[in-house]
């Protein structure tokens, strides 16, 4: 769904700016062609009023200045003097002859009603428009004839100007303009699927996060019901410790309350509404030791507690987020941290410079520095051996955000000897 949505923008964008990038190119080709034309009419007809007025005022031309204005213009010019031609061979030599050229300008002009034999009786001057003409080797003309009275009796001029150069000019700017037409396009084509492509990733990224969160919290879930279950085969087994098993299940349900609730939480970004009040931490971490020593028991995990002899102080605090992130930290430890013969998992607590801190410590394969930063990001896996949908990390995240209402510090260190330690720290004491 979100690569058709990619192709259909792509082709949007790029055929609405192709649309206009063409129009913009059409305005730009139709003005550089009419502005060559426009120069180059002006330049005919500079040049044959420059020749009518010699010719007008001047019984011979020279040689040489017809010569110079056949070459700077390719012109050719033919000069009749009572029907007979003036002698001047030409300076340069076109691709059909002079003499054809010459025979279709006035076949031209007496289609306009100028025959160049006769002198004029209604006008002292008779001027064709000009028009073009096509040469025997696809070389290209345009011209005008003239015929004007004289002393003498009636003088006719042919001035023919090559424009196979100019056509080609011309198709050369239009095969010019074309191409940057299609480089435009193609242009215009990466352009746009880059920033479509970078337009539709935060959705694609969105629709696949919905998909990861949905199995992520299956799998946050399944860490209650797992003690539930645990506890359920405890009391068929041994009927006695029925009293105590079910208040494990009943302590589970809750957290599992509290764990759906922070998950719709974690997956629209609001802060977490909370009472914050004086937490007993050495009356937490028992609680959360007796839970789940029998769960550590049934995978052949030791548990370990460790508090020091010295009165903990009360911190500030939620109780119910505190023991959710410790059940999250030692859900990971048991996850990844027990890889060893002998797995051991130990919950501890110490206080050092008013600053009270609460640690999960595995032994483990650990965490690289490189990705320390990363391991609290939303459904982020350390490593290969994370990659699969059974745990997806998001437990962490949860932990993270739970830390941050209360603002409290959790931070993952390295054990010595191999592993890892999640380690909360409480800045706000409490003294009794």
């Amino acid at each position: 769904m979100i690569r058709k949505l990619q192709r259909h923008l792509t082709f949007l964008f790029t055929a609405a700016t192709g649309v206009i990038l063409t129009l913009v190119l059409i305005v730009a080709l139709f003005y550089q062609v009419r502005l060559s034309k426009s120069q180059s009419d002006a330049f005919f007809q500079n040049q044959l009023l420059d020749l009518t007025h010699r010719l007008e005022g001047t019984s011979s031309l020279s040689d040489d200045w017809l010569a110079r204005l056949e070459a700077e213009g390719h012109f050719i010019i033919h000069i009749e003097d009572n029907r007979v031609p003036l002698f001047f061979p030409g300076s340069w030599t076109p691709f059909t002859s002079r003499d054809s050229l010459i025979t279709l300008a006035k076949e031209e002009a007496k289609k306009q009603g100028i025959d160049t034999n006769s002198k004029p009786s209604s006008s002292s001057l008779l001027k064709t428009s000009v028009f073009p003409l096509r040469g025997e080797h696809q070389d290209s003309y345009r011209g005008t004839v003239m015929v004007f009275s004289t002393a003498a009796g009636f003088r006719s001029l042919v001035l023919l100007e090559e424009t196979t150069k100019l056509h080609q000019e011309l198709l050369i700017q239009t095969a010019v303009f074309l191409l940057l037409e299609l480089l435009g396009v193609v242009s215009l084509f990466l352009v746009s699927r880059l920033v479509v492509r970078k337009a539709v990733l935060p959705i694609e990224e969105y629709q696949q996060k919905q998909n990861e969160f949905i199995a992520a919290a299956s799998h946050e879930l399944r860490s209650p019901l797992a003690v539930m279950q645990t506890s359920a085969s405890a009391i068929l087994s041994m009927p006695d410790q029925a009293p105590k098993m079910a208040l494990f299940i009943q302590k589970e349900c809750q957290r599992a309350g509290n764990l759906i609730k922070n998950l719709l939480l974690l997956s629209t970004g609001n802060h977490l509404p909370g009472e914050i009040q004086p937490v007993e931490i050495d009356v937490l971490l028992l609680q959360v030791f007796e839970t789940y020593e029998p769960l550590c028991d049934s995978k052949g995990i030791k548990l370990n507690l460790k508090l020091p002899e010295d009165f903990l102080p009360k911190v500030s605090g939620n109780h119910q987020w505190i023991y959710q992130i410790l059940c999250i930290l030692l859900d990971n430890a048991i996850a990844y941290g027990c890889t060893g013969k002998s797995p051991a998992i130990q919950l501890s607590a110490s206080l050092h410079d008013k600053r009270l801190s609460v640690s999960v410590i595995d032994h483990g394969p650990g965490i690289p520095n490189s990705q320390k930063d990363r391991i609290f990001d939303r459904f982020y896996r350390a490593d290969s051996a994370r990659n699969d949908k059974e745990h997806s990390g998001l437990g962490l995240s949860i932990a993270k955000m739970l830390s941050d209402s209360m603002q409290l510090s959790l931070e993952v260190l390295d054990t010595p000897k191999g592993g890892s330690t999640f380690k909360i720290n409480f800045f706000h004491l409490i003294q009794d």
